[in-house]
């Protein structure tokens, strides 16, 4: 009835760890939480999951309280694009699992969140990023592709069919220490970043 499946066996030790190397990885988002940081920059807080099972949380900022977009803006219009998604309206409350770090376990709460992300494959490249004053590391965003297809956000708008960046954005892949900097994405960062598009006409979904 049941033939040994290597892989399966692999994977089942791996469901609920967190994601600790840098990589490729293809998942889906169970939360997109509307955030504003202290200096009223805002952004969203993810949580990721992997399709084996693996997690990851990270956050991007894209807009400064006085209406400058900033990195983290490009990094979602490279995702939306890699969604097939073509705007995000308001968010709207919804019940998540968020880790309570008081409670130091995951409690439901209900918060803003952008429905239209959730659920939806993606893949992402992920580094590790130093922080604190202690070693610790945690992953980050570094680019993102379309997982069905591993296209870029720059060869979907440009209508490519053969994905080609994806693999010199995964070879340029770094972690980024605290101090000195790592770089994340050398050749074919630019790939990532260019998810912007004119008109409704340019867009190819």
């Amino acid at each position: 009835m049941y033939k040994l499946d290597t892989q399966a066996a692999k994977q089942a030790d791996r469901v609920g760890g967190r994601i600790t190397e840098k990589g490729k990885y293809v998942g889906t988002f169970t939360r997109a939480q509307h955030v504003v940081a202290d200096t009223g920059t805002i952004g969203i807080d993810f949580d990721f999951v992997t399709d084996d099972g693996t997690r990851a949380r990270f956050a991007i900022y894209t807009q400064k309280a006085d209406g400058t977009q900033i990195y983290g803006f490009k990094q979602l219009m490279a995702m939306m694009t890699c969604m097939q998604v073509r705007e995000l309206t308001n968010p709207i409350n919804q019940r998540a699992r968020v880790y309570d770090f008081d409670a130091g376990q995951e409690v439901d709460v209900v918060v803003p969140q952008f429905p239209d992300l959730l659920g939806k494959k993606v893949g992402l490249l992920i580094r590790m990023e130093e922080y604190g004053d202690n070693g610790k590391w945690r992953p980050g965003l570094a680019g993102a592709f379309q997982a069905e297809t591993e296209l870029v956000a720059s060869e979907i708008l440009d209508r490519k069919t053969v994905p080609s960046q994806l693999p010199k954005m995964v070879q340029a892949l770094r972690d980024k220490p605290k101090q000195g900097g790592g770089q994340s994405v050398a050749a074919g960062n630019r790939a990532a970043q260019e998810a912007g598009y004119e008109t409704e006409q340019d867009i190819p979904f």
